[in-house]
């Protein structure tokens, strides 16, 4: 629809006159040219009829192709609330998806990988779950957990149909090491523990990591340290924290946290030169456990 025929359907929609709608702000005349395409509103006025009429001003002002695109993500939303996953994937051949309908196409994709990887239907459940991997990556709003997840259904269905399992499995486990949610997890927990005194519960919460990424290394080694501290095993602590240390710069929290366990571990030690380049080495400001 033209912007005319947009503004006099949405006017008649609302039984409201001509009169109605200018009030004060525009004369009628120039309403009717409006309606009828014959003028061209400003913006001022545009908005002021959006307002009256109850609509988004950029609907007014959306071309044919921009409402038809609208339309189709709304029928694809449609679908996939209603968890017709094989709906959305019939939509994609109408689509050229942006950000939002990758996802949603994404998200349905790995659901019928899933459904077809439970009914032993693997040379579908690869062709859903490669598709998915493809509309997670094109899309900004990727998910790590659906990039997690088909790479497990594609691992299973190389176990399952002798394909190249090895690569397969390896692949699955470079993305779960990547991901790690329980890491931070078991790291917070673990600091808790060691604040409360509770140092089996810290000690639990610290052996409960299976990978480590290379991205939480220090702060782990930096828990050992402060566990192995409380412990008194201070040879042990210092080690620890020299290794955290060695990784590079360091986060303020961090840092703060290293010097304060490396001064105590070196000054158990009688290692005082050292204990006193960590507690005045300017990198931190000393603080109490």
């Amino acid at each position: 629809m033209t912007l005319g025929q947009k503004l006099k359907k949405a006017r008649l929609d609302r039984g409201l006159t001509q009169a109605q709608v200018v009030g004060d702000r525009i004369t009628r005349n120039m309403l009717s040219q409006l309606e009828n395409d014959l003028a061209s509103p400003s913006v001022g006025t545009l908005e002021y009829l959006a307002s009256v009429l109850g609509v988004q001003a950029a609907w007014l002002l959306a071309d044919e192709k921009e409402e038809e695109a609208a339309g189709r993500t709304e029928r694809l939303r449609a679908c996939y609330r209603g968890g017709d996953w094989a709906g959305c994937l019939e939509l994609a051949q109408e689509l050229q998806p942006d950000d939002e309908q990758a996802l949603l196409l994404a998200l349905a994709a790995a659901q019928c990988a899933l459904h077809a990887l439970e009914a032993e239907r693997f040379a579908a459940a690869q062709q859903l779950a490669r598709q998915a991997l493809s509309w997670n990556e094109a899309s900004l709003y990727g998910h790590a957990q659906v990039r997690l997840e088909m790479l497990r259904v594609l691992a299973r269905c190389a176990e399952q149909t002798g394909g190249d399992a090895e690569a397969a499995f390896a692949a699955y486990r470079a993305a779960y090491t990547e991901l790690q949610p329980a890491v931070p997890y078991h790291l917070c927990m673990a600091r808790y523990q060691l604040i409360q005194e509770h140092l089996p519960a810290a000690e639990h919460e610290i052996w409960s990591i299976a990978d480590l990424p290379e991205s939480s290394r220090a702060e782990y080694l930096i828990l050992r340290g402060r566990l192995a501290c409380k412990k008194e095993q201070y040879e042990t602590a210092a080690e620890y924290l020299r290794q955290a240390d060695a990784l590079g710069p360091l986060p303020k929290l961090l840092e703060r946290e290293l010097c304060q366990s490396m001064e105590l571990a070196s000054r158990e030690l009688q290692d005082y030169k050292t204990a006193y380049e960590y507690d005045t080495s300017g990198r931190t400001t000393k603080v109490t456990s």
